[in-house]
């Protein structure tokens, strides 16, 4: 009879390594995004190993032919779980190459046998102008396109209103509260980032009508599902789907950022006949948004 394999040693533990790393990374959305693709890496090697992630050590992830095994895969879109613009096996941008192996060059250096993997320079969308992303808003704000629920084009615009603003992509906007705005100021503004920006006419008029629209999808009944008022700014517009016995969850409940992004793309691909990136909208230096 063969012998059963000695258990792992929690100090050689891939995933223990990793839970120990993402517990240094400062910052909400950086975490979020090292711990989608260290947990992306963690199926591949399991996948290729043919054995359950827990029995993966530490040493397995820092295998460099291994982490170029998943590098390749990923680059030619065999990674990817959910669809893209391009399609769901498009190749993976450079953009998130160079986020997988900025990730895993920084969990090496952490566990102190850095890899040094080469990072593919990244891409960069051309950005609006200030004058084209202030008329673009505008537009967007005073047309709902057929298709779209009025609450998510409202919450869609507001979001928008907020990236021209204050500069800041969805890493920063996504987390925001309600105590962000101040829109009954002599001066209205939001605080993105730890900084506040004044609001024009276009962007308090986008920010006010989701504000209103926000209160009435998380009042009554529904504030009792999260004990208490939802204060993050951004909420689901529509229930949700149920999940084996448990019925769906109402709207008016915290959003993820990718029915953030997902929203995004509908809206300007319909209202403008292009998925323009919220990041286009941004000015290149936020000190002038």
């Amino acid at each position: 009879m063969g012998r059963t394999p000695a258990p792992r040693s929690s100090g050689h533990s891939a995933r223990a390594a990793v839970a120990a790393f993402l517990a240094t990374v400062p910052g909400e959305a950086t975490r979020a995004l090292r711990r989608t693709y260290l947990q992306e890496y963690l199926a591949h090697l399991a996948t290729a190993r043919r054995c359950p992630e827990a029995d993966l050590t530490r040493a397995d992830l820092l295998d460099p032919a291994r982490a170029e095994a998943w590098l390749t895969d990923a680059a030619r879109g065999l990674t990817r779980r959910r669809n893209s613009l391009r399609g769901p096996s498009a190749p993976a941008s450079a953009n998130s190459m160079a986020a997988r192996t900025s990730t895993l060059n920084t969990f090496s250096a952490h566990v102190g046998h850095p890899l040094a993997l080469t990072v593919p320079k990244p891409e960069f969308a051309p950005r609006l102008s200030p004058t084209e992303a202030h008329r673009t808003l505008k537009l967007l704000t005073a047309h709902q396109p057929d298709g779209i629920l009025a609450s998510t084009w409202e919450r869609t615009t507001a979001l928008i209103a907020l990236a021209v603003t204050t500069g800041h992509g969805l890493g920063h906007l996504h987390p925001m509260t309600l105590d962000d705005l101040q829109l009954d100021r002599p001066l209205p503004r939001v605080r993105a980032a730890g900084a506040w920006y004044p609001l024009d006419t276009v962007s308090r008029h986008a920010l006010t009508r989701w504000h209103t629209t926000h209160h009435s999808l998380t009042a009554g009944h529904r504030k009792t599902l999260q004990g208490g008022d939802v204060h993050q700014l951004w909420v689901t517009t529509t229930p949700g789907r149920p999940r084996g016995s448990r019925p769906a969850p109402p709207a008016g409940l915290p959003a993820a950022r990718r029915t953030l992004e997902a929203a995004h793309r509908r809206l300007v691909t319909l209202a403008l006949g292009t998925p323009l990136l919220l990041e286009q909208f941004c000015p290149a230096d936020p000190a002038s948004g």
